[in-house]
């Protein structure tokens, strides 16, 4: 039943997954709907100006502006009723501040203010301009500054189009992206939840952690492409801010989990990546609160110290597998997914340094991320599969040491463990009741020890069919023709008395059905026991002892009496 409501649960999270994929991928169907998309990149020329790095009529490209520290840069073109015909200007935005005319009115004026935390430039910026209904054809011009000079300041994919009709695009063009990071995110949290709570080994703990947080600084960087959390916090700011923290801290749990899964956490190279890692992080911190510098400048030290980290990394994997260390062959396709991650990030670092500007600083990272997260899936779940089945294991050979092989009932060592609970209890009403099987040497010295079997079987079932129905009582067979049943409750002595006429009906009806040569007959003798109020468990049983050997007493003279 646990296992059909497993797999209701894991249908129902299917169709959400569906579900939210759908709410991404699927737009209205064409037909009535009207949304046209036509770019917007080509026939710019400048204006001239003050700026002496640019002529009148020269041609513009919007993707390659023209640095200017001083002087502000103004480009145009013409547009017709046709080209726009009610959709808005759609586009973005690296590091520049800038303004939009209709002709002479302004239309659109973007110069947002940077907290000095965020350092000297904001990222990018996604727009969507609305364009006055005209008639004929306008002027369309852009004034702008930049703000750093380089490949990281342009304006990126102009062009006429809906402005919720291009917000559902960069949301369907980056919905994988999205997915994957967010995926990745949660996967790590569960795995520093798993570590801190479930894992008991400290090497083992600290594996997990590091590998838990390594991946969610690996989707927090790899995030800041998808453009979605842009549209959420509307501040690219903060997103660049975050993917630079990130890189800076990714090297100390990426090497301290390479150090625990091949064993080296005592290596002197594990605490120089960490001390780089601190001296990098505590400089960042220092130039974001005294405004010293942008992080931006930062980004070389951070390179270089993952470079680095790669390094001794490969230097320790190619030991670790020269002296045939990693046994576990899933250490090994985890550490080979861990070394396809981190080269695609080399990739990505290498790709910075190189003219021209990258739309996706981290589309390496992403492929090596994919790799990694499914890798790492197979690898979790293998793990948690291989944990249960031998928790799994450790409780079925608990729970069979604790029972009796011939009966059923809870055994001697189950027994004990219950006479702990009772004498530590702090207050509680008990019952104690002895049993014992009579004639059992008799018919193992006339039929063998299977018919013995077989009685204290009967023994068994009559116990555990009258006294074991009552809630709160626990049944024991505690040596070889003795029992124990041990009942709690507010109302015990009336379930006792119960419990007593039931076991005595089903001795009788047991006789009269089987008619053994010697009757089954069980005498018993029960004594209260109160937990917490200086009685002795010990007295209880001799109590309860003594009572069920009077009672055997009495069943043996009773049956010299009838004889």
């Amino acid at each position: 039943m646990n296992k059909t409501f497993t797999y209701i649960n894991l249908a129902i999270v299917s169709i959400a997954a569906v579900l939210l994929c759908l709410l991404f991928v699927f737009r209205i169907p064409d037909g009535n709907v009207y949304t046209p998309n036509r770019p917007v990149n080509d026939n710019w020329e400048y204006n001239g100006g003050a700026s002496p790095n640019v002529r009148q009529g020269e041609k513009a490209d919007p993707e390659k502006p023209v640095f200017d520290p001083v002087n502000t840069i103004s480009m145009s073109r013409k547009i017709d009723q046709a080209t726009f015909n009610g959709s808005d200007l759609c586009f973005s935005t690296c590091n520049l501040y800038f303004k939009v005319y209709l002709d002479d009115k302004l239309i659109y004026d973007f110069k947002p203010a940077i907290l000095p935390i965020y350092g000297n430039y904001y990222g990018e910026y996604m727009h969507v301009v609305n364009i006055p209904e005209f008639e004929g054809s306008r002027t369309l011009t852009i004034e702008y500054d930049s703000l750093v000079k380089g490949d990281w300041t342009a304006f990126m994919n102009i062009h006429a189009e809906s402005g919720a009709s291009y917000i559902m695009s960069v949301l369907q063009n980056n919905f994988w992206k999205f997915i994957l990071s967010y995926s990745a995110a949660f996967l790590g949290l569960m795995l520093v939840i798993i570590g801190l709570f479930q894992t008991r080994r400290p090497t083992k703990m600290l594996e997990t952690i590091a590998l838990g947080t390594m991946t969610i600084i690996l989707a927090l960087y790899t995030h800041s492409g998808t453009h979605i959390m842009f549209l959420v916090t509307g501040n690219p700011a903060i997103i660049r801010l975050t993917e630079h923290i990130c890189l800076a801290l990714i090297p100390a749990p990426a090497m301290l989990f390479f150090a625990a899964i091949t064993e080296n956490l005592n290596s002197h190279l594990v605490k120089i990546i960490l001390w780089l890692v601190s001296g990098n992080f505590i400089l960042c911190l220092i130039c974001l609160v005294f405004g010293i510098t942008d992080f931006a400048n930062l980004l070389i030290l951070s390179h270089a110290i993952i470079a680095i980290g790669i390094g001794f990394m490969i230097f320790m994997f190619v030991r670790e597998v020269k002296m045939d260390n990693i046994k576990d062959i899933r250490y090994r396709y985890i550490l080979i997914a861990f070394s396809i991650l981190f080269f695609t990030g080399l990739i990505d670092i290498l790709r910075y340094y190189l003219p021209g500007r990258a739309d996706d600083a981290a589309a390496a990272t992403r492929i090596g991320l994919t790799i990694f997260f499914i890798v790492l899936l197979v690898y979790e779940t293998t793990s948690l599969i291989d944990t249960n089945r031998r928790s799994l294991e450790s409780d079925i050979q608990a729970r069979l040491a604790r029972v009796d092989g011939l009966t059923g009932l809870s055994n001697r060592l189950a027994f004990n463990e219950c006479e702990e609970v009772l004498q530590n209890g702090d207050s509680g009403k008990c019952l104690l009741v002895q049993f014992d099987v009579n004639d059992l040497k008799k018919v193992n010295d006339k039929y063998g020890h299977q018919e013995g079997d077989r009685r204290i079987l009967a023994a068994a079932d009559a116990i555990k069919s009258t006294f074991g129905t009552f809630s709160g009582t626990w049944c024991f067979r505690t040596g070889g023709d003795e029992f124990m049943a041990i009942m709690t409750g507010h109302d015990v002595e009336k379930e006792y008395e119960e419990a007593l006429k039931q076991f005595e009906k089903y001795i009788a009806e047991y006789n009269n059905t089987e008619k053994p040569e010697f009757p089954l007959s069980i005498p018993c003798g029960m004594a209260v026991y109160e937990s917490g109020k200086g009685a002795s468990l010990v007295v209880a049983e001799r109590l309860a002892d003594d009572r069920m050997y009077q009672r055997k007493v009495e069943i043996k003279e009773n049956k010299q009496k009838k004889s």
